[in-house]
């Protein structure tokens, strides 16, 4: 690992130019393992999708990004945002962590307030440092001031400002659980005053949930931010273990449960103009008979964020460049694939950085770039599209995103590769899919077309094609398809 970051001090300008906050798609559909039920998520709103007959079934009408169904496909998760009225039932809500936080800014604000004796700014006197310090964040504790106010401090903040202070709008932030066979039946299962990032993934056995929470100290410098990765037990009271820090968006629960791979950030300074190293790794997050290996964190005196933390041990398998929108994914015998930039030395200022797929062998411990030429030519400089990839469950192809909402379906260890959507079908000017295509089964594929695709009917003679874009089922073994979402409402 020391070589490594040696080596790569030398190639700072190689990736800065290309270190810029990315963006996830806002529309996905994601299936259960055999491909039986999906998840569908289009602006805001999810469905429920039978793998057979395509039949839509309305969830929730808005809910944040990357949703999860569980490998069984019995249960759902997804992240919601959710604005509270009253800050004592609130209160009641988030962990104890959490509330001591808020106490402890509440109580500093006042000390600030008091020793100045007046009002300046419309911050309340609150600290320059802190994970409360971010706007949405820090009303939690100017409202506990204002509703807390004693003589001494109402003398300065007066009535009117004691007033507009207790108006601040204040949320939280709560990840939901959903069995299929009762959608009425929501089961929150952690609740936040920092914000979830919008990636939920159940564990294998469906008993505990991961997700990303925003643990940045001081003001967010930018729209990543830093986020720390913990898990919530379906069956116990961990509502927030720790896992690690800094850490990319797309983790991956090991096959067995027990263990989860990720990429973190080397650096405390998620800067987006910096170059930051990072390292892909692997920690044991339960024991032998699946159970959390949780401890309960002792709370500071400024509270916590978590409720617990993970007392697994650590392996640093990898050394790479950070990305926050890098994605990890387990494979065959829990090789561990991961989208990473292409390290060249030594290099011309002028090349351009390039993005591949590479995957770890944790029986030799040795790393390998898994595209041929062939298929790397196709999404060498797509930093974004690359960060989309996905195994089949088999783990013997990958749908790897390219430009204008294409795909390619390589077949891992060959030269074999296929790209369904033709150029002349292409359509949209990002890099980013507008829905990027997933593995139904390991057979079939769902991904989006538009209006002019070989893959719909074509229209009546003297009639015009629908302006609509659709979604696709292609049977990979005789290329048969079918349109999965020509009875839904409303158009994409």
């Amino acid at each position: 690992m020391n070589n490594y970051k040696m080596t790569c001090g030398l190639v700072v300008f190689y990736a800065a130019a290309i270190f810029v906050v990315g963006c996830i798609p806002e529309n996905t559909l994601q299936w259960c393992e055999d491909g039986s039920v999906g998840l569908l998520r289009v602006d805001g709103g999810l469905g429920l999708v039978d793998g057979k007959t395509g039949e839509l079934t309305e969830v929730a009408g808005s809910v944040g990004l990357l949703p999860d169904i569980s490998k069984d496909g019995n249960l759902i998760a997804y992240s919601e945002k959710v604005d509270c009225n009253s800050l004592s039932e609130g209160l009641k809500l988030l962990p104890p962590g959490q509330v001591k936080m808020i106490e402890h800014y509440a109580e500093r604000m006042k000390k600030n307030i008091l020793d100045a004796g007046e009002l300046t700014g419309d911050q309340f006197g609150f600290p320059e440092e802190g994970l409360l310090l971010p706007e949405d964040y820090r009303n939690w504790a100017i409202r506990y001031l204002s509703e807390n106010a004693d003589t001494e401090l109402l003398g300065i903040l007066g009535n009117e400002g004691i007033e507009q202070a207790k108006e601040r709008a204040i949320h939280y932030f709560q990840i939901v659980v959903v069995p299929r066979e009762n959608l009425d039946q929501k089961r929150v299962v952690t609740t936040s005053i920092f914000e979830v990032m919008p990636t939920t993934r159940f564990s294998p056995d469906a008993q505990s949930v991961a997700y990303l929470m925003h643990t940045q100290e001081g003001e967010v410098s930018n729209a990543f931010g830093e986020y720390g990765l913990y898990i919530a037990s379906l069956e116990t009271d961990v509502r927030a273990m720790l896992v690690d820090s800094r850490v990319a968006i797309g983790y991956d629960w090991r096959e067995d449960g027990k263990a989860m791979a990720y990429l973190s950030a080397d650096s405390k300074d998620l800067s987006h103009d910096d170059f930051i190293l990072g390292t892909l790794n692997e920690k044991v997050v339960a024991d032998a008979n699946g159970s959390l290996l949780a401890e309960q964190t002792q709370l500071p005196e400024h509270g916590s964020a978590g409720t617990h933390h993970c007392t697994g041990k650590a392996a640093q398998l990898v050394g790479a460049l950070f990305y926050p929108w890098s994605k990890v994914q387990y494979g065959l015998d829990n090789r561990i694939f991961f989208s990473s930039f292409v390290l060249s030395l030594p290099a011309s200022k002028r090349d351009e950085p390039a993005c591949s797929l590479f995957c770890y062998d944790p029986v030799i411990a040795t790393v390998t770039d898994v595209l041929p030429l062939s298929v790397f030519s196709h999404i060498s400089e797509q930093v974004f599209s690359i960060s989309q990839f996905a195994l089949s469950p088999d783990g013997t192809h990958v749908l790897l995103p390219i430009k204008n909402n294409r795909f390619i379906v390589y077949t891992l260890g060959t030269d074999s590769m296929e790209i369904p959507i033709p150029k002349e079908e292409a359509f949209g000017e990002d890099e980013l899919p507008e829905m990027a295509p997933s593995w139904k089964g390991n057979n079939e594929i769902t991904f989006m077309v538009s209006e002019k695709s070989h893959f719909l009917p074509k229209p009546e003679e003297g009639t015009k094609k629908p302006a609509r874009k659709e979604i696709v089922v292609l049977r990979m073994t005789d290329k048969q398809s079918r349109i999965l979402s020509e009875n839904w409402p409303g158009s994409f």
